[in-house]
């Protein structure tokens, strides 16, 4: 409602937005883990809406990494049923892989509108519902020394260094998993890496997960053999044990 000014309180919330832009600088950030966020989220979903993906393994690779700056906000089922159904792969990836999914895929600009529509209905709400998380404790700086130039430019996602290093350690067994391994030895030692990656965690996604690898043959076929059909098995995995970031995220971005 407006004031007796005229000025509505909106109004006077911008003009004050506006006085400390000026006096700052509109390249220094008074909520920079904020900024950071943001401009993270805005180049992820241009990925993702203008370019595509080559192939399946780089989509599941992009998904994770979105998983994090959403802080988990995505639902598990979603992330499972871009991965796994034709229809959605053949969307999603761009280049001519996009054929092994689905015979006769729709033309690249309906594509295009598909993937808009999937990030107005899925992932900008995740992305949004993260900012909120996130601005409850950001920190603000009103010190100019204090105060960061381009927070699009800072190493760690949100500027929190765990957060990142969380990131890191799940892209490394990620990416493990997808190449397979040279044997049974290799495969228990990632398995007894992985708790440090997913936060100890495993245990809502798969209570036996362990012991379901080691008492199938194919199993271990899957993940030792190195063959076209068991890399795309593997594939399959990810979609699961990726998940586990959004327990692991949402303690963090709390």
């Amino acid at each position: 409602m407006a004031s007796g000014s005229g000025q509505s309180s909106l109004d006077g919330l911008l003009d004050g937005v506006r006085e400390r832009e000026t006096n700052a600088g509109t390249d220094v950030s008074i909520t920079p883990a904020l900024d950071k966020l943001n401009e993270d989220q805005r180049q992820w979903l241009q990925r993702w809406t203008i370019e595509g993906y080559t192939d399946r393994r780089d989509l599941i690779v992009s998904l994770h990494q979105m998983q994090f700056w959403s802080l988990g906000r995505v639902p598990d089922g979603w992330f499972v049923e871009v991965c796994s159904r034709p229809v959605p792969l053949s969307i999603l990836i761009t280049s001519p892989n996009r054929r092994e999914w689905r015979e006769d895929p729709v033309d690249q600009h309906t594509a295009e509108q598909e993937r808009r529509l999937w990030a107005a209905k899925y992932i900008r709400p995740a992305f949004r519902a993260a900012y909120r998380t996130l601005r409850k404790n950001a920190q603000q700086y009103t010190n100019k020394s204090e105060r960061v130039e381009d927070a699009s430019e800072t190493q760690y996602f949100a500027m929190r260094p765990a957060l990142d290093d969380l990131y890191q350690k799940q892209s490394d067994l990620l990416l493990s998993l997808l190449d397979g391994f040279e044997d049974m030895a290799a495969v228990d030692d990632w398995l007894s890496r992985l708790d440090n990656g997913t936060l100890g965690e495993l245990h809502m996604v798969e209570p036996d997960f362990d012991w379901k690898i080691h008492d199938s043959t194919v199993a271990q076929r899957v993940l030792t053999v190195d063959a076209e059909k068991y890399e795309r098995e593997r594939e399959r995995g990810p979609r699961r044990i990726c998940s586990l970031v959004q327990p692991g995220g949402r303690s963090l971005g709390r």
